[in-house]
C-alpha cells in the first residue's frame, strides 16, 4: 500500500513537470535498509526517511519561492501537509515502540492498530 502511494506521488511530480515543460532528471533510488536489530531501529529509520523527504520538499519549495514559481509552491502544498502527518504518525509509533520496554504486549497492540488502519484504507 505504501509503495503504491509513493509511486503515485512520483507520477504526480512527473505529470506536473510535463505540463509545465520542466526538465525532470530521474536518478536511481538506492535500496532501503532491510535489516534492523530492533523494532525501534526500524521505526527510527522510517522516521529519518520521512524527515529526508520533508527536507527535499522544503528545498523544492524554497527554490520555487525564490524564483517566484507559485504554481510549484501550490503543487507542493498537499505534499507538505502529508509529510507533517506522516512524521507525526511515525513519532507516535516510535514512542509506543520505545514504551514497549515498560509495557509488555504494547507491540502486539500496536500491530493490531496498524493492521486495522491499513484495512480501513483498503490495504
Amino acid at each position: 500500500m505504501e509503495s503504491n502511494e509513493e509511486r503515485e506521488h512520483a507520477l504526480a511530480f512527473v505529470d506536473f513537470g510535463m505540463k509545465r515543460d520542466i526538465t525532470i532528471k530521474l536518478d536511481s533510488v538506492p535500496a532501503p535498509a532491510a535489516d534492523w536489530d530492533t523494532p525501534e531501529d526500524l521505526w527510527s529509520d522510517l522516521l529519518e526517511c520521512e524527515k529526508t523527504n520533508t527536507a527535499s520538499l522544503m528545498h523544492l519549495a524554497s527554490v520555487a519561492q525564490k524564483v517566484g514559481d507559485f504554481a510549484v509552491s501550490t503543487f507542493l502544498m498537499p505534499f507538505h501537509m502529508e509529510q507533517v502527518d506522516s512524521e507525526a504518525k511515525l513519532k507516535t509509533i516510535l514512542t509506543k515502540v520505545r514504551d514497549e520496554n515498560q509495557t509488555p504486549g504494547l507491540l502486539r497492540q500496536l500491530d493490531t492498530e496498524l493492521a486495522s488502519e491499513s484495512a480501513a484504507h483498503g490495504g
